[in-house]
């Protein structure tokens, strides 16, 4: 029997909010118990990048609960290698929350990692507010106070022997974890499309790229996470920071393996370091 427009409507609606309820409750039970999960797309099927996005502003609304307000984003498929790697066209991006902004030089333990994943990036911090879009950089530009070497710190919690993670996966789990900002310094005073982004671990290097292969520009990457969180009705607000991404590989090594010190190189942008025992 064939339902009307209404009904159908309303059923496709019901049937998306249960699926968004069941995959919250999984994401939850994952961060609660440092437990590796199954990538949803294997336990129910394909979805729209515009529903794993709903999906995510569920999970923010739980995690701000305990990890206080969002507190900026991260980018994350800036380049177009990552993007050919995963079959997109855009980037995409995750809510960091306050309490997920650790000092530089922090130290952190291995055991409370499933799988490390850390990356070099260029940060910005906002100065004044932004509720609307911007046609081009320079528009954008008033409105940043700082810019920063940064580390995007992840915490890997699917279960990799069940299938790779999609992009739909990704994005519905936030994808970030903590975060953390080297010395702040004026927007002016540094050329970011010239910077090499280095990650080094316990003195060896294992990811270096150019800060200009960031979607040609770290700027661009804030002004592509500036509109698209205008867009979907939010705004970004005096001292929020936004993580733009790298062009070099994630380093990713399991929790159990993931002591080191770590150091983050942006010069003569600054340097980020933190220690995993």
């Amino acid at each position: 029997m064939l339902c009307g427009n209404f009904a159908c409507s309303k059923a496709k609606e019901s049937t998306a909010t249960n699926k968004a309820q069941k995959i919250l409750k999984e994401i939850l039970s994952g961060h609660e118990t440092k437990t590796p999960i199954k990538p949803f797309t294997q336990t129910y099927g394909p979805f729209l990048l515009e529903e794993a996005y709903q999906i995510q502003t569920l999970l923010t609304d739980k995690l701000s609960e305990k990890l206080g307000e969002v507190s900026g984003y991260k980018v994350a498929f800036a380049s177009q290698a990552a993007q050919k790697q995963f079959g997109i066209d855009q980037p995409a991006s995750g809510p960091f929350f306050r309490l997920q902004r650790i000092p530089d030089g922090s130290t952190l333990e291995s055991g409370d990692f499933i799988g490390l994943t850390i990356e070099t990036e260029v940060a910005f911090t906002i100065g004044k507010r932004i509720d609307r879009r911007f046609e081009n950089v320079a528009d954008l530009k008033p409105y940043i106070k700082w810019v920063h070497a940064s580390f995007d710190i992840s915490n890997d919690y699917f279960d990799s022997q069940e299938a790779k993670p999609v992009v739909s996966d990704l994005v519905a789990g936030g994808m970030t974890y903590l975060y953390m900002l080297g010395p702040a310094v004026d927007p002016s005073m540094v050329d970011v499309d010239k910077l090499i982004l280095k990650l080094t671990a316990n003195g060896k290097i294992f990811t270096e790229g150019a800060s200009k292969d960031v979607m040609g520009s770290p700027w661009n990457s804030l002004l592509w996470l500036a509109n698209q969180v205008v867009s979907r009705g939010d705004t970004l607000e005096p001292g929020d920071v936004v993580l733009t991404g790298t062009a070099a590989p994630a380093y990713k090594v399991p929790g159990s393996e993931a002591a080191g010190i770590y150091e983050g190189d942006c010069e003569p942008l600054g340097k980020v370091t933190c220690t995993i025992r």
